[in-house]
């Protein structure tokens, strides 16, 4: 159920426990640029302009022993050879180990796709098709700018304390829909949607607000496939950028708000420029509102950015906290998902279920924080139970991690034949396997952070 915009539950800040050791000596730097996109490499992707900027942000962040990042790309997905770069890039100029940082897209698909520069695609497929002739330009653009903003991260690194609350979102709504002729995407009230909106806060010793990490389980996707009336097609950061850019604007544009995408895999913003709709006979046809849905990229990256800034300005940061970083290995089955898929609603679909293969995910301490990293889009309910058994005070879930590898669909989704059900690549079950692999995952690294 949703509940109303307003109505949040805060947990003010962190507190020491003896759950987690802190570090007296933890710094943080934060920094941001514009992947600038020239008139000379349009078209990319179908896109022949610009409606407002696509953005990197870096946090940094060290506890004396461990140095760790985090990396925001405003993109739809990111190829290998971007993350590589990213992480050699913190190596070279901030010290960071490949293995501790993680690449977030911010899964806006209202920006061009990359493929340059990577042999191994963004997936791990073949190389992405040929998107225009400006896309080296753009594959730079992008690395210049994650360069541009580790600088200013690594420039800005300054001892610094932790804090945490919770908001309550009402942007998303389940996007699995049921029609007369089968599951499909659209808006579900009904559905189930995770509200809770955690906020990371980090300051200065002396007050001053470095960084606010945003976990929003939602795409952004309010004007995908919109074109304007004229057949224009226009890039946009959408709702994670609009939300991002709204905060740092209260803050005087001085913090850096980082979105970091959530379990988000079946949830869609609560109002899309372009849509599906259910007629009367039972079809489904598609409706745009071109130049308008921008608006609604404005009005609900208000909304957004509104709740997370009222729950940051909450948070009385107090804690300096000890970094961990764990990459793990599960192994669940994989599904073939085949050469051909329904491009529609269905009553019925045989999945073929096949062998084991490895998921891996990444697990980030930040104190009392908890970070789970993953490839997968997670469905939202999923997200949610992770959470809500980690023996963490706090825990973030994110996907489109170091990468991108479709659906992790829950086992209801298979029973509904839906579009994330189909088109995932690990079979019925692995989510709910996920889960409590990752939550038992937790719970030693609770346990161990407990015995420093």
């Amino acid at each position: 159920m949703k509940l109303p915009f307003l109505a949040r539950a805060v947990l003010l800040a962190l507190t020491v426990t003896s759950a987690t050791a802190f570090a007296a000596d933890f710094r943080a730097g934060a920094g941001k640029s514009e992947i600038k996109i020239t008139p000379a490499m349009w078209p990319l992707d179908g896109f022949t302009s610009q409606h407002d900027p696509l953005m990197v942000r870096v946090l940094l962040m060290d506890d004396s022993k461990t140095r760790a990042a985090i990396v925001s790309i405003e993109q739809t997905s990111i190829n290998h050879g971007t993350i590589d770069r990213a992480k050699a890039k913190l190596t070279e100029v901030a010290g960071v180990a490949p293995e501790n940082t993680i690449v977030v897209a911010s899964h806006t698909f209202s920006s061009p796709h990359n493929f340059f520069g990577s042999t191994s695609g963004w997936n791990g497929g073949a190389e992405g098709p040929k998107l225009g002739s400006g896309v080296p330009a753009y594959s730079k653009a992008i690395d210049d700018a994650v360069n541009a903003a580790i600088t200013q991260a690594k420039n800005s690194l300054q001892p610094a304390k932790v804090g945490f609350g919770v908001g309550v979102s009402d942007v998303s709504v389940n996007r699995d829909f049921p029609t007369p002729r089968g599951w499909w995407l659209g808006a579900n009230a009904a559905g189930f949607s995770d509200t809770s909106l955690p906020v990371v806060r980090i300051d200065s010793m002396d007050g001053k607000t470095l960084a606010v990490l945003i976990n929003e389980a939602v795409q952004s996707t309010i004007t995908d496939h919109s074109v304007g009336q004229d057949g224009v097609k226009s890039a946009s950061s959408d709702l994670a950028g609009a939300a991002t850019r709204f905060v740092e604007k209260r803050y005087g544009g001085n913090a850096v708000a980082i979105f970091l995408y959530g379990a988000g895999g079946d949830q869609a913003p609560i109002l899309q420029g372009n849509r599906y709709v259910l007629n009367r006979d039972g079809s489904i046809s598609q409706v745009d509102i071109h130049e308008a849905g921008f608006t609604l990229v404005d009005l609900l990256g208000e909304r957004l950015g509104t709740e997370a800034l009222q729950v940051s300005q909450e948070i009385k940061p107090t804690v300096s906290p000890t970094i961990e970083v764990r990459r793990e290995i599960l192994k669940v089955p994989s599904q073939d998902k085949g050469k051909t898929l329904p491009t529609g609603p269905v009553l019925s679909y045989s999945y073929a279920t096949g062998p084991e293969i490895d998921f891996t995910f990444v697990l980030m301490r930040i104190g009392d924080i908890a970070i789970v990293g993953l490839r997968a889009e997670l469905a939202a309910s999923i997200g949610a139970q992770i959470k809500e058994h980690s023996p963490f005070p706090h825990t973030l879930v994110l996907c489109m991690v170091d990468g991108g590898n479709k659906y992790m669909a829950d086992s209801k989704s298979y029973d509904h034949f839906t579009y994330e059900a189909r088109n995932s690549p690990y079979a019925r079950g692995s989510a709910e396997l996920i889960a409590s692999g990752i939550d038992n995952l937790l719970t030693k690294m609770y346990q161990t952070s407990a015995g420093q």
